[in-house]
This record gives structure tokens, sequence and C-alpha cells, in this order.
């Protein structure tokens, strides 16, 4: 298809990415670069968002303000004198601001159209995350989005305080609704309701929405929202479940009995497990107990990091790579403890399977004195 009056926007959207090839002499798109008449041609991706985004960078870095309002005048961008005659950086970002236009809108723009609102997408999130019966009365609350059933909500992340000595917690209500002062039940990763040891009663000292770096405070927070719940976190690890407390007279026991935990999260992306492992210890032995509590707030900090004690007594942090343990060695000497750490080398535990039955008879010799 030619590229005119005849492609709309959104055909011409499709063809930026993938597999396709605009050849500037016929002004036609291609699936093969070598059935273009132009020799050389790219991808349009690489055509018309990298290049012109190339250009517009190294002119605002390394040319003269002449140069460079003619460049962005070319692809409609007028910028003020002020502007044209300020450093490279505010430069750059105001160039960008006008060529892009605001980033807010277009991620807003974005999550509209392809992230479904909680009420349609909640029928195949509790079906992934729930451990639970899914014809219970909990479950069908949850599907419905109810902001009136059980309250449910799924804490998947500790956010630490500035000063590192609490901890945030950012949850989806599933259902019910939650307000400061509200009593409920911590669930940790290892309750059931056999086993209620991994369980405690907290209290909900305020509830506030995620704005990026700032947060909103609210008076209460429905089914459908992300939230983060102060006063909660000191009973959780990594990931809980929040119920309603067992004096909450909008749930009947059987429900409170009946409720199950959202399943622990999962990080199959980076590998499903942390391998390297470094060994810490105290520069001064007298913070001992100041290292160990650090250890604890990283271990709830960093979903993937985690500690363990050895026989020998040697405290061993384990991390999913070299650059993972860096960042978490850094907060464990300025954040969290806030003392002179000293570290071992690294080691990786290396990790083998059997995929398939072998074409071949292996077998192995083994000297045994009996």
């Amino acid at each position: 298809e030619g590229l005119g009056e005849n492609l709309s926007t959104e055909d011409f959207a499709k063809r930026l990415w993938g597999d396709s090839f605009y050849d500037t002499s016929t002004r036609t798109f291609h699936t093969k670069s070598r059935d273009c008449q132009q020799p050389g041609t790219e991808r349009t991706f690489c055509t018309f968002v990298l290049e012109p985004l190339y250009k517009i960078y190294t002119a605002c870095l390394a040319e003269n303000e002449t140069d460079v309002s003619k460049l962005l005048r070319s692809v409609g961008v007028l910028l003020s004198r002020d502007q044209l005659r300020s450093s490279a950086r505010p430069l750059l970002r105001a160039a960008l601001t006008r060529f892009f236009g605001s980033a807010s809108g277009g991620f807003v723009d974005m999550v509209t159209k392809h992230i479904p609102c909680p009420a349609s997408a909640a029928r195949g999130k509790v079906t992934r995350c729930y451990s639970g019966p899914m014809d219970s009365p909990i479950a069908f609350a949850m599907i419905k989005c109810d902001p009136r059933g059980p309250l449910m909500i799924h804490c998947v992340k500790l956010y630490a305080s500035p000063d590192g000595q609490s901890f945030s917690t950012l949850g989806r209500i599933y259902s019910g609704t939650v307000r400061p002062g509200d009593q409920v039940r911590v669930l940790g990763e290892g309750y059931s309701p056999d086993d209620d040891e991994d369980m405690a009663v907290a209290t909900v000292s305020a509830v506030s929405i995620p704005r990026g770096r700032s947060r909103t405070e609210v008076t209460m927070a429905k089914a459908g929202n992300w939230v983060l719940l102060e006063g909660v976190d000191s009973n959780i690890s990594k990931t809980a479940t929040i119920t309603a407390a067992p004096n909450d007279p909008a749930v009947s026991v059987d429900e409170q009995d009946e409720a199950h935990i959202f399943a622990p999260l999962k990080f199959s992306q980076a590998g499903g497990e942390s391998v390297v492992k470094l060994a810490v210890e105290p520069l001064n032995p007298a913070e001992l107990p100041k290292m160990v509590e650090g250890l604890r707030r990283i271990s709830k900090a960093y979903p993937m990091a985690r500690t363990r004690v050895e026989e020998s007594g040697e405290h061993v942090l384990f991390g999913t790579g070299e650059l993972y343990l860096d960042c978490v060695m850094h907060d464990l000497r300025h954040v969290y403890s806030d003392i002179e750490v000293k570290v071992a080398d690294p080691v990786v535990g290396f990790r083998e399977t059997v995929s398939e039955t072998s074409s071949l008879k292996c077998f192995a010799e083994v000297r045994r004195k009996e």
C-alpha cells in the first residue's frame, strides 16, 4: 500500500513494528527488504521513529542555535529563543516534549486502550492468583469486584520509608472496602485454613493511593484499586493476603474460616531463583544485631533476595546477579543498617536437570572398598 491520503493513521501505526519496509522510490510498503527498489532499506520503525529521534538528540547536543531551530521546525517543533539558547539538557527536554507531547497523556492513553478495567479483568486475575476454590462466596465476591463483599487484598510489594525503618504495603483490593483504623488479618505465605500459625492481626493506620513519587491519602478505598497500607508490614516477609478481622460484622465466621491466600509471586523471567550467594559480616563484630535487622529489612524490600544463616554461623545473601547484589549491599550499608559490612567473593550455584532420555547407554565406574 502507498503512503498518502489512502493510508489511515491506524494502518500506518501497524506498519511501524515488525517486518515492514518503506521503499522511498515507489512510496510503498513491503514485508521484505529485497522487494524494495531502494537498496539498504531499513525497517519502518528505524526510518520513522529512531532516525528522527537520533537527529533531534544529536542536534541538541552538538549543533548551533540556527541549525537546531531549522531542524526542529522541519518536524513541527517551535521553540522560543530562550529555549534554543539554553544548555543541552533543558533544550533536549523542551524539544522532545514538543515532539512527543506530554508523557502523562501518552501513558494514560495506553493504559486506557490496552489495560482492561478491574471488573472485567477480575475473573482472570482471581483464577491465576487465588489458591482457594473458585466456587466459594469469597471467590464470587472477588470475581464480581464487589466493594460490599468480604475484604480481600493481595499484597505484592513492600516499599521502605526514606529512613528505612518502616514499610508501606502495596496491594490490590479484590473485594471489600478498607479504611484507616480497620482491624484486619494478615495471612502470610505459609498460611492455610488448617494451619493458621502464619497469621497476625493488625490495624491499618493509613490508606493512600500511589501516584508515582508521591501518594494521596484517602479515607477509604474500594475493590479494584491499588493502595498503599500503613501499619500492617510487621508480619509480612514477601507477599501476604489481608482479610477482614474476626470481629468484622460484615463477614460471617464461615467466610473467615474458608479464606485462602493468594499464591506467592514467581519470577520465571528472572530465572525463578536467586543463585548467586554472598557471605557478609559486620566490620565491627559488636554491630552484628544491626546487620541482622538490616538483612531482615533487605528480605522484605527485595522480592528475590533471600537471607540465610549457615550451620557455621555465617550470614549469606542470595540474589539474581552481581548488579542485584550490588544494589542490595548499598541499601544494607546506607539505608537499613548504616554500618560497615565485609563481603566475601560471590559464589554461583549451578543448576542442572535431565530433559529427555539419552539415546546412548551411559554408565559410571565407582571405586568402593567393602
